[in-house]
């Protein structure tokens, strides 16, 4: 141990000495730090004793060995529930417990599967039967169908004019066009008539002039009241509003300015000949639903052929008109029976 002597006398030793104090000094940490203390506080040896001499009395007291006595009591009663539990926890844990609660669960169940199956298949008593009351005497032989004859086949008949007609009566009245109702009235091709690419056809670049009227100047008026865009799918309702409401006049113009627009279109061939036929326009009304007939579109053929005998008679063109009305007698279609009544009122 440096005496602190020699560390207060520091300055009055020699390089040789300050070296070797210094090598001491630089040994441990503790050392080191002792060194600071005494040199900062001044401590001598005898100060050093005085300390020493206090401690031991404190040691050899009474109050001392039983506080060191309680202390390691303490001490001891901690370290030894400690293992107790280290140990306690390392047992729940090891692999061998698991095991065993397995085998337990497991044997558990195999007493419940155990259980269940006898309570649902209980055990059979099986008697014994004498041998000439068994079931498999009294089975019947089973009897092979007989094999049935294969009919002879019959020619194909290749002529059937009246089959031949009927399905291309059929064929005739199956529409090949799309429907819609606006107004409870049948529309036809309803989006390729009146939207292109997807958008609302605009009719404002339409120049015709509605047929009830005699130039543009004259339907200024009548258009003031209405939208300064005219789209086709608007124009075709208010058309169809128009005409359950029986409003012909507004009709018309709504429904010409569609066929201006468009010749074929089906829709404002069949009810404008409506309208005209409704009107007493029965010429009129009568190219119109010939327009119709003519049209690929075949929705509403059978409407302007029954309209269009009807206004053959109006117009005193009776052989005609009886011959187109027999012909849709014939046909056996929706107006058949309309045409049989009027034919019938005509030979009267």
């Amino acid at each position: 141990m440096l005496n602190p002597k020699d560390i207060s006398n520091y300055n009055n030793l020699t390089k040789e000495e300050q070296r070797s104090l210094e090598k001491n000094m630089q040994e441990t940490d503790l050392s080191y730090l002792s060194s600071v203390a005494f040199e900062q506080f001044n401590v001598s040896s005898s100060d050093i004793d005085k300390l020493n001499q206090s401690i031991d009395k404190k040691i050899k007291g009474s109050s001392g060995s039983f506080n060191t006595i309680f202390i390691s009591v303490l001490c001891g009663l901690l370290i030894g529930v400690s293992i107790f539990f280290v140990i306690f926890q390392k047992n729940k844990n090891h692999p061998s417990v698991y095991q065993s609660l397995e085998e337990e669960k497991a044997q558990h169940k195999l007493e419940n599967k155990i259980a269940s199956i006898d309570t649902i298949f209980p055990k059979i008593e099986i008697k014994e039967i004498e041998h000439y009351n068994t079931i498999a005497n009294n089975i019947e032989e089973v009897e092979t169908p007989e094999i049935l004859e294969t009919l002879p086949s019959k020619p194909l008949d290749v002529n059937l004019p009246e089959k031949e007609e009927e399905e291309d009566i059929v064929f005739q009245f199956t529409p090949n066009a799309p429907v819609v109702f606006i107004h409870n009235l049948k529309v036809t091709n309803y989006r390729m008539y009146y939207f292109k690419n997807s958008y609302a056809i605009d009719l404002n670049a339409s120049t015709g002039v509605p047929a009830q009227y005699g130039s543009k100047a004259d339907i200024e008026t009548a258009y003031l009241h209405k939208s300064n865009s005219y789209l086709a799918h608007k124009i075709i309702k208010q058309a169809m509003r128009f005409f359950s409401s029986k409003n012909i006049t507004n009709c018309i113009e709504e429904l010409t300015m569609l066929y201006d627009f468009n010749h074929d279109d089906a829709n404002a061939q069949f009810y404008l000949g409506m309208c005209y036929y409704q009107l007493g326009k029965y010429a009129v009304a009568k190219n119109f639903f010939q327009k119709n007939l003519d049209n690929i579109n075949n929705i509403f053929h059978q409407e302007s052929e029954f309209y269009q005998a009807l206004c053959l008679l109006n117009l005193k063109q009776t052989d005609e008109a009886n011959k187109q009305l027999q012909y849709i007698v014939n046909n056996k279609g929706f107006y058949s029976v309309r045409a049989k009544e009027v034919l019938d009122k005509q030979n009267k």
